[in-house]
């Protein structure tokens, strides 16, 4: 009886320890990797030679403004195929933003996925013409993680 007493505690103590953990970023679930195609499909703003399902960003881009909930993924890829996904979901007063370069074959040592909280969407126009968008007013600005999001370009 004792040792199933002593064996319940030990469970449960070792349950609520874990529980109550501090991960670090990288612990965080890496996305499982999808073709550009299917990120189309499956509502994605997809970054390749053209920005896909840009009026899904235009709405992300209102509703910061108007202070409404939204959340949007938006999927990159590098030259060999390999998606890059940045999630950002808005509550009505921060974003969070999370970078996943865990499916990047030549990502090196510090790929992985991160996560940040930041206050806001930022737009530059570059040298070409061509609008560069940034997530902003991060708390963290880990060097590892990259801000940019999109770049629209001039039609």
């Amino acid at each position: 009886m004792n040792k199933l007493i002593f064996l319940l505690v030990s469970v449960s103590l070792l349950g609520s320890s874990l529980g109550c953990s501090n991960n670090d970023d990288k612990s965080t679930v890496k996305s499982k990797p999808y073709s550009s195609n299917e990120a189309i499909t499956k509502g994605d703003v997809v970054y390749l030679n053209k920005v896909y399902n840009i009026e899904k960003f235009n709405r992300f881009i209102t509703n910061l403004d108007n202070k409404k909930a939204d959340s949007i993924r938006i999927t990159g890829y590098t030259d060999e195929g390999d998606p890059i996904f940045k999630d950002l979901k808005y509550d009505g007063k921060e974003i969070s933003y999370t970078y996943d370069n865990s499916n990047d074959e030549f990502g090196g040592s510090n790929k992985g996925v991160r996560s940040d909280i930041c206050s806001k969407v930022s737009s530059e126009k570059n040298a070409q013409g061509e609008i560069d968008y940034s997530i902003s007013g991060c708390t963290k600005n880990d060097s590892e993680m990259s801000y940019f999001l999109i770049r629209i370009k001039k039609e």
